[in-house]
């Protein structure tokens, strides 16, 4: 089994973390589908209902034990849900984010008052960070980060439109889905779609992160968290639709950004009827046990050979609900009914 450190992103760990400068990407320009071969097309992909093995044996415990599942006919957006869409919903609503509000101090304790103020979580290469310390210090609590303003004051998604809206807290996530009449995916949807058809595939296209020698998803190559060598054609984030879409049309199942769905997380796949006595009804996950966790998916940029391998359908990891970060986004499904057939 590969074993790595892996650092679960909630409020308890940014405590005491240093403020970070801004950090950017290799595109920074105006982006284009033209110049880059990207398709940021709007809409959804009708899945259909079928069964599938669901986790894995042989990475990580949480994939455990692998399970024949089924799920429902439904719809998925072909893409993350981009910079440019979540700005409709907040011109429409007047919605503000989880990460542009004061933190309550009931919700939080323990943190010292000074560090009780609108921001997130920014990911910096270590690189970048020497003088913080640890080892865990490529992630610094930035006040000011947000949506907007991915790496904090100063920075913007200028330019960014068709890239995927990341420091999104499951509240952040939930209220968008509602807002479009529609929901998170469970995480069985979630991996169901990712997989492709390819059932027991380790990765998306089968066996490999690469198809005739071709990246499929965006990913970290060289020395986490040093250096990206950005092979895959990016460094950071890359707009949506830039890697090929699986065999079900959908675009970015794996990797680019973490996201959110709709289950809560518990050590291992329970069934309903299966969860132990005594554990919380908002999830457990021995990192952060008093901490809310839900389910994310599908892994991210960060995601490295040499460091957490969780790019793959299989693969999941426990996030604090009431946190987002610089790598972790969403997309939304829909229920299959007779309306929307008519539609």
């Amino acid at each position: 089994m590969r074993k790595s450190v892996i650092i679960p992103i909630s409020a308890a760990l940014i405590v005491g973390l240093a403020v970070v400068v801004a950090r950017t990407t290799v595109f920074d320009g105006q982006y284009s589908s033209d110049v880059l071969g990207c398709d940021p097309a709007s809409g959804m992909v009708l899945i259909d209902a079928g069964r599938f093995v669901m986790g894995a044996g042989a990475e990580y415990p949480e994939e455990t034990p692998a399970k024949t599942v089924s799920v429902n006919s439904f719809y998925i957006s072909r893409h993350e849900v981009t910079n440019a869409e979540f700005a409709e919903f907040v011109e429409a609503t007047g919605y503000k984010t989880v990460a542009e509000r004061k933190p309550d101090p009931h919700d939080y304790p323990d943190m010292p008052a000074h560090l009780l103020q609108p921001g997130s979580a920014v990911f910096v290469k270590l690189s970048e960070a020497v003088g913080a310390g640890t080892f865990a210090n490529w992630w610094h609590f930035t006040p000011g980060a947000y949506w907007k303003a991915p790496t904090g004051p100063g920075s913007s998604i200028e330019g960014k439109a068709h890239y995927p809206v990341v420091h999104i807290a499951f509240e952040d996530a939930t209220r968008y889905a509602q807002w479009k009449g529609h929901r998170l995916p469970t995480e069985a949807e979630f991996e169901y779609v990712s997989r492709g058809g390819l059932n027991g595939a380790k990765y998306a296209s089968g066996n490999s992160l690469t198809y005739q020698g071709e990246h499929i998803a965006n990913t970290w190559q060289g020395l986490f968290p040093f250096n990206d060598t950005a092979e895959d054609g990016f460094e950071g984030l890359a707009p949506v639709g830039c890697y090929p879409q699986n065999l079900y049309g959908v675009y970015d199942m794996i990797g680019n950004v973490w996201e959110w769905t709709q289950s809560t997380y518990y050590p291992r796949h329970y069934s309903p009827h299966e969860i132990p006595e005594g554990m919380p009804e908002t999830g457990f996950d021995q990192n952060q046990p008093n901490v809310p966790v839900g389910v994310i998916k599908g892994g991210s940029f960060l995601c490295a050979d040499d460091f957490c391998m969780r790019y793959r359908p299989a693969a999941r990891h426990a996030q604090d609900t009431h946190m987002g970060t610089s790598h972790i986004g969403f997309r939304t499904v829909a229920d299959v009914s007779p309306e929307r057939f008519s539609e």
